[in-house]
């Protein structure tokens, strides 16, 4: 197939099919958890949030291709995930109203802080200020909303390749070192606490750990799709099994599976954006799935 060569030829299409793979593994394998303890909105108000941080990091005179954007946007979403984490835990707010609050709250920063950004270095204008537009914003310059929104993992850097890489490996080797505690913690939270589990460490380890793969997902998903990429595979694995490790291998081949077939369909089709396609391959292995649990069910 002539999308196959394209990913195993050209630089770019390689440095893609890496990254979305490291990405799509760690994602799937948070995802169990994710869908065992019913956090998947808890991943979309943090995702939503990611869009204040890039106004947040654009504000500041950050693009994409720089790594302090990252750090911004890592930082933001970080930050948002243990808000929702310590709001929920001391049961001050419900979790739905903190996670809603916090999603419009963010996407209504970032686009604030493009537009403030956008006004303080327009000569002329009412807001004007001389030292920002010239020592800090990017002048003439515009984020790209469609890179945010919708990802842009064809156009990734090799350094932005190599960090989504080492970055999910550090994530897995944390879940393979609290698997135990992490998966007794989504199963059954007050009997793990009564065996000794410090469900409150557990708790923010995982809303770190999704925050982590969320900033991960959005060069390949962006922040409107982010949230399938660490819902859908943990899904689709649980609507076929219900053996643990079976499970887990599943939602791992399932992840790295629609996110190489999107990249061939998107490739086929001649879509630059591919993030469409990787959750609508993701999508239709979930229709899949389900109709096959029905079938066998009876």
């Amino acid at each position: 197939m002539q999308s196959l060569d394209f990913l195993l030829t050209f630089p770019s299409a390689q440095r893609a099919l890496l990254a979305g793979v490291a990405v799509a593994l760690v994602c799937s394998l948070l995802s169990v958890f994710v869908v065992l303890k019913r956090m998947a909105f808890i991943g979309q108000g943090v995702s939503h949030a990611g869009y204040g941080a890039a106004g947040t990091a654009f504000f500041l005179g950050l693009l994409d291709t720089d790594w302090r954007y990252d750090l911004v946007v890592f930082a933001f979403c970080i930050a948002t995930a243990l808000i929702i984490g310590v709001a929920t835990r001391r049961r001050k707010v419900e979790a739905d109203t903190a996670i809603g609050v916090l999603l419009v709250a963010g996407m209504a920063w970032g686009l604030f802080a493009t537009n403030l950004s956008s006004a303080l270095q327009r000569p002329g204008g009412p807001w004007y200020w001389p030292w920002y537009a010239q020592n800090l914003a990017m002048t003439g310059r515009q984020p790209n909303a469609e890179v945010v929104l919708f990802g842009a993992i064809l156009n990734i850097s090799p350094q932005q390749t190599w960090l989504a890489v080492l970055v999910s490996l550090a994530v897995i080797a944390t879940i393979i070192v609290f698997f135990k505690r992490l998966l007794f913690f989504a199963f059954d939270e007050p009997t793990s606490q009564v065996y000794g589990v410090r469900t409150g460490f557990v708790h923010h380890l995982l809303l770190t750990l999704l925050a982590i793969v969320v900033v991960l997902t959005m060069k390949v998903a962006g922040v409107l799709l982010v949230s399938a990429m660490t819902v859908i595979p943990g899904a689709t694995a649980l609507l076929l099994s219900r053996r643990l490790g079976l499970v887990v291998a599943l939602s791992c081949a399932i992840g790295v599976l629609g996110v190489v077939g999107g990249l061939m369909v998107s490739l086929e089709l001649g879509f630059t954006g591919p993030s469409p396609c990787i959750v609508g391959v993701l999508a239709a292995m979930f229709a899949g799935a389900a109709v096959a649990a029905r079938v066998r069910g009876g």
